[in-house]
């Protein structure tokens, strides 16, 4: 058994899910949907900002800063009589496939690069054959039963109910998404382990087609409400422009229009509902610390509430500190778990000569 005391000059790992966009719906009543729609508007709200001094504020002097704050924005807002519906799909690939690339400089010596491999390709034997790629595999579907994906559309629902179905299999599977807490893993249902186990066989090869089809039906307990997709980052913002919302099918908005203008179906990110899914990670050393909540699975410990990396320093657990340990690393182990978590979350891993 080795532990290297370096990782390949390029090291390229691709990442081991397949993610679907989440799709917006207005649901009705009658169990019709149709899209919803992004919305293109302006809004007459107030300065509130710091620096905003007496400077002729309550003089009316022509100098101050204008009290009123004109915008435009885009926002999505449910019909009337309408629920949430969002759809997505998801699978994972064979994790034989994560490693990309794996090479050393130009003219190094190969063999260190060439044990890595090997050492590489035998952790993902012992891995697939492990209960701790199911245990990350179960925790990924809880993740999806819970709801976590929905981010603030979970945190202001009244209720929530996920249903899940596979192709081949009649059953379908339906989840009371707010009886779960977000910090559990525990305690997998008999229907959790269904649909962990229908994965576990794209992972470990065993089937190309064990993909899972997600429906989440959120009830703000009103219609006609606002509610939360994805955000796009702007670098070059308009002046006078609040917020641009990500769009399937996108529509750039007329902005000579004289009224309210629907523009592209609303939609989550396949990104943002990827990082809600690898928020596993309950394996970091400042776990209890930090009120046992479960961060994203990130090679250094990345956790942007916090704004904190948690696997950096002396304890040495960061994933390119345990990717040299893997000639001899458990995967059923609390680092070999973390491990398998990055592999499927992919990344660059390079390490310079």
């Amino acid at each position: 058994m080795t532990i290297f005391k370096k990782l390949p000059g390029s090291l390229s790992l691709q990442r081991g899910t397949v993610v679907s966009d989440g799709a917006f719906f207005n649901l009705f009543e009658d169990g019709k949907h149709e899209p919803l729609h992004v919305m293109y508007h302006g809004i007459r709200g107030t300065q509130n900002v710091a620096g905003n001094k007496e400077k002729g504020a309550a003089t009316g002097n022509s100098l101050a800063r204008e009290v009123t704050n004109i915008q435009l924005t885009e926002s999505a807002k449910l019909q009337p009589k309408a629920k949430l519906l969002v759809k997505w799909d998801f699978r994972f690939i064979d994790l034989s496939y994560v490693l990309f690339a794996s090479a050393s400089k130009a003219g190094a010596d190969k063999t260190e690069e060439y044990n890595f491999r090997q050492a590489f390709l035998n952790f993902v034997n012992r891995a697939k054959e492990s209960d701790g790629l199911k245990e990350v595999v179960r925790r990924y579907v809880r993740n999806i039963v819970n709801g976590r994906w929905l981010w603030r559309n979970r945190i202001v629902s009244e209720s929530i109910t996920i249903q899940v179905t596979a192709q081949d299999y009649p059953e379908i599977f339906s989840f009371d998404a707010l009886s779960y807490n977000l910090k559990s893993f525990d305690q997998p249902s008999e229907q959790e382990q269904k649909l962990a186990d229908i994965l576990l066989k794209g992972i470990t090869g065993e089937s190309t087609n064990a993909a899972l089809h997600i429906e989440a039906i959120v009830d703000f307990g009103m219609g006609g409400v606002e509610v939360f997709p994805s955000q796009n980052y702007l670098e070059d913002k308009p002046k006078g422009f609040s917020r641009s919302l990500y769009q399937l099918t996108p529509k750039k908005p007329d902005h000579q229009a004289n009224d309210n203008q629907y523009l592209g179906q609303a939609a989550l990110r396949d990104q943002k509902i990827g990082n809600a899914l690898r928020t596993i990670d309950t394996w970091y050393p400042l776990f209890k610390e930090n009120d046992e909540k479960p961060i994203a699975v990130e090679p250094n410990g990345a956790n942007l509430e916090g704004q904190i990396f948690y696997r950096v320093g002396k304890d040495k657990v960061s994933a390119f500190d345990i990717l040299k340990e893997i000639d001899e690393l458990d995967p059923n182990s609390e680092k070999g778990m973390f491990l398998i978590a990055c592999l499927i979350r992919g990344g660059v891993y390079s390490e310079g000569e």
